[in-house]
């Protein structure tokens, strides 16, 4: 019979299993690895809570930790095409059509949406007074801080593009224009997911509608 001393390493945070594993409780080693945390034998500080813990070599989190990372990164604000579900009482970041813009038709704003998106009351300066646009939602997110075009942001706007119905005054192939313009200014400016950025940008020639100017 094995002494129960013998699967453990004592440390002085207390006595710790030789090899951790994963318990089945829905969070696979998929899941976590990407948040810090994989089963293994060796021992270490958890970065997040100090903590001493074994895991795999590599591990910066405990698991509980990782779990805590993976469930936030579940939970974080993310880009919904359209105006469909929409906050109106709190100012949100939107790409918005302007449909009677004259330079830029889409724009990044911050504001109140109303009128089922087809206003959008902008905050234009750091004193929070608010300019009504009149357009379309393109997309929004739920986020305190400025967000950037991302890979998230551009699927959100092409699935805007395909839903049935929206054409917002033929202005869909003004805002395809507008993202593939974005797109080359990613690749132009290196940022880091351009290449990703480009290729969901190009999903939008893959749609049926009206590209005529005249």
């Amino acid at each position: 019979m094995t002494e129960p001393w013998k699967d453990r390493i004592f440390t002085n945070a207390g006595p710790l299993p030789l090899r951790s594993e994963n318990p089945d409780d829905g969070y696979t080693v998929e899941d976590l690895v990407p948040h810090g945390w994989a089963p293994g034998e060796y021992v270490g500080p958890c970065r997040e809570c100090s903590e001493v813990f074994v895991a795999a070599k590599r591990s910066r989190r405990c698991r509980p930790c990782a779990v805590k990372s993976l469930e936030a990164y579940r939970n974080r604000p993310t880009w919904q095409s359209g105006h469909k579900g929409i906050p109106t009482d709190r100012p949100v970041w939107a790409y918005f059509f302007d449909s009677g813009g004259e330079d830029e038709h889409v724009t990044l704003l911050r504001g109140v949406s109303e009128v089922d998106g087809e206003v959008f009351s902008a905050e234009c300066n750091p004193d929070g007074d608010e300019w009504p646009r009149f357009g379309h939602v393109v997309c929004w997110i739920d986020f305190e801080e400025r967000p950037s075009l991302s890979v998230e942001a551009v699927d959100a706007i092409v699935v805007a593009l395909s839903e049935a119905g929206i054409h917002w005054s033929c202005g869909d192939h003004i805002v395809e224009d507008w993202l593939h313009r974005e797109a080359l200014r990613a690749v132009v400016d290196g940022h880091r997911d351009a290449p990703a950025i480009a290729a969901a940008a190009l999903k939008s020639r893959e749609l049926k509608f009206s590209r005529y100017y005249g």
